[in-house]
């Protein structure tokens, strides 16, 4: 089990590890994170430095899980660390990349009030109807909707219609 500070270091490059290709299910890398007593920031910046360099030399990383176990035994430290690696859009989490395609939707950047991710689970989006109540649904469900179908469900659950106009849309209570 990894303590308070070292959880916030793993969740911040936890994203660039699966893009990358390490398996964090598998037993052998579980225990590699969490028996790392000492400089496991290092060790995350090694291994994505390492696979942006490779990625600049038109290389692949073969077995990521390989190469995580590798960087914790030979206690491997960053070369050329940029912050900037993680901005990569090959590291945002699926939950990002949602919130990034949807958010060009104007009448959804209103109706969302959080977009999670949620490693285990696969996240959560949460919506707000016009009088603010609140409600949920799994991001698998909502990546599997179109805009349209969203829209549609959402207008379904909030017993709302949404109509489009000149000014941009409104958002009506649905007569019964």
């Amino acid at each position: 089990m990894l303590g308070e500070v070292e959880s916030e270091i793993f969740l911040k490059y936890k994203n660039a590890l699966v893009a990358i290709g390490v398996d964090l299910a598998d037993e052998f890398v579980i225990d590699c994170i969490e028996g790392c007593s000492y400089n496991l920031e290092p060790k995350f910046q090694a291994i994505i430095s390492y696979w942006c360099w490779l990625q600049n030399q038109g290389r692949e990383v073969g077995n990521a899980n390989q190469l995580l176990i590798e960087a914790f035994t030979q206690n491997w430290t960053p070369i050329e660390w940029q912050d900037e690696f993680l901005q990569n859009p090959h590291f945002s989490s699926p939950a990002q990349k949602w919130w990034s395609m949807a958010s060009q939707v104007e009448v959804l950047k209103h109706l969302i009030i959080d977009v999670q991710d949620n490693f285990w689970s696969g996240g959560k989006i949460t919506f707000v109807n016009p009088v603010g109540d609140t409600w949920t649904m799994d991001l698998d469900r909502a990546q599997n909707l179109s805009w349209s179908q969203l829209l549609t469900y959402y207008q379904r659950v909030t017993n709302t219609v949404i109509i489009s106009n000149l000014n941009g849309y409104t958002i009506h209570p649905r007569k019964n």
